[in-house]
């Protein structure tokens, strides 16, 4: 074969061609039965001119054909040429670098270019190794590459298939495409229904509310007039834009809350004359547990704090109740036999002795005859009948037998043997000091 029937054979330039196409998982027919690298079929075209090659043919061929390569031919290829094969290359025939296209050192020098046609049509430059590698021609670090665009591949769309956006990637064309999110998702606004997003006038912007994860569940930010906090969280878009209209609701909470408003019997709300601004009593956690701020007139302190509203007020009745402790502890009262306040003539009075903590446990002030020291004592030690306070026995516990009593208070006018008598002259249940005598002075003491 001479110089000018090798500048006219052109049939690898086809076949170079068509290597580049494995770039996207084809396989070329030219590819599919390779010759190995240590045979020639014909098929692929004539063989590079071996004008420069050394005049012994069995170096390289057998003696039996011209289409085999010797099996124990080798040839260094970065010692004798200066340009290694790497990866893909290594494996590669020949004759798909060194045929009659030309001297292959030309299109060495042109880089991937000189052999990998660009199918990308020059829209991703002329850097190959910014995607492919030697070896393999598929792309890799695609996700990474792409992220350096004004579309990051994240969530659901790293698994999309690039067709589905670029529908030429698969012949290799990836010009630009639309980011607008509709420009996908058109068919998935369509089928929106819950809400309805064509009836709502909802807007593309679909980022408002989808997440580039997964398309359900949305986030919709909602205003900043009626945040969706506690309860309101998990509530469905038509719970309250039950009409399908979105704009200009009411946000108070009766417009949504009148149902329970009116069903609740622990109070009846309706029959007490409460109001409907619901927010006084209940929070947006839960509309059940409601706390009711009562009137400072009567705070719920205490024994007070835990009760149920109809404990006190009965029969549906929740203005100008009395606030007095007998308007609710009456029968607490009557019921009362240690000692009986009723027979004991005591007042109704009750914060006297009792407190908002609890009803038992009251404490006495006991004001003509002070508890201290020994006297500290329980009411009926000294008041035997609990019904009549009124009368003590100081005898008791101040075992005097009266002959003895009688006869050291001789000078004593009007002296009676009982308790009654003791307490006029000891006051406070001390024989010295306290000692009143109305009709006899104490000697001076000198």
């Amino acid at each position: 074969m001479n110089e000018t029937q090798d500048k006219r054979w052109p049939g690898y330039v086809v076949a170079v061609a068509l290597v580049a196409l494995t770039c996207f998982g084809f396989v070329c027919s030219c590819h599919s039965g390779f010759t190995p690298r240590q045979g020639w079929n014909p098929t692929n075209g004539p063989v590079v001119p071996h004008d420069k090659f050394p005049g012994d043919c069995s170096l390289c061929h057998t003696g039996g054909n011209w289409t085999t390569i010797k099996k124990d031919f080798s040839f260094d290829h970065t010692k004798e040429t200066g340009y290694p094969l790497n990866g893909a290359h290594a494996n590669t025939a020949c004759l798909m670098c060194h045929n009659d296209r030309g001297d292959a050192r030309a299109f060495a020098a042109k880089g991937c270019a000189g052999c990998h046609v660009d199918i990308h049509r020059g829209t991703l430059g002329q850097l190959c190794s910014s995607c492919h590698d030697e070896q393999t021609w598929r792309p890799n670090a695609v996700i990474a590459q792409h992220n350096r665009t004004r579309f990051p591949l994240v969530g659901a769309h790293v698994t999309t298939a690039c067709f589905a956006c670029h529908p030429g990637a698969q012949v290799g064309n990836f010009e630009g495409a639309d980011t607008r999110c509709l420009t996908c998702h058109g068919a998935d606004l369509a089928r929106a229904t819950s809400p309805d997003h064509s009836t709502a006038e909802f807007n593309h912007d679909c980022q408002r509310c989808h997440q580039p994860t997964a398309w359900k569940p949305a986030l919709f930010s909602h205003p900043a007039a009626f945040p969706l906090v506690g309860g309101h969280a998990k509530v469905s878009c038509t719970t309250c834009h039950t009409s399908g209209t979105f704009t200009k609701l009411p946000t108070d909470c009766a417009s949504c809350h009148m149902p329970q408003y009116q069903a609740t019997t622990n109070p009846n709300h309706a029959s007490a004359g409460f109001g409907t601004d619901c927010k006084s009593c209940h929070n947006v956690q839960s509309w059940q547990n409601a706390k009711f701020t009562h009137p400072a007139a009567f705070p719920l302190t205490g024994g007070h704090a835990s009760l149920a509203c109809t404990a006190c007020h009965k029969g549906g009745t929740y203005t100008a109740l009395p606030t007095s402790c007998v308007s609710c502890h009456l029968a607490n009262y009557q019921a009362t036999t240690n000692p009986n306040h009723t027979t004991a003539g005591f007042g109704t009075n009750c914060e006297s002795c009792h407190t908002i903590n609890t009803w038992a446990g009251a404490k006495f002030n006991h004001t003509a005859f002070p508890l201290t020291g020994p006297h500290q004592l329980s009411c009926d030690q000294c008041h035997p009948n609990t019904s009549t306070p009124q009368v003590f026995v100081c005898t008791n516990c101040h075992a005097h037998d009266q002959p003895t009593m009688t006869a050291r208070h001789s000078e004593v006018g009007g002296f009676v043997w009982d308790s009654a008598h003791c307490y006029r002259c000891h006051r406070n249940g001390i024989a010295g000091g306290d000692i009143v005598h109305p009709r006899v002075s104490r000697p001076q003491k000198k």
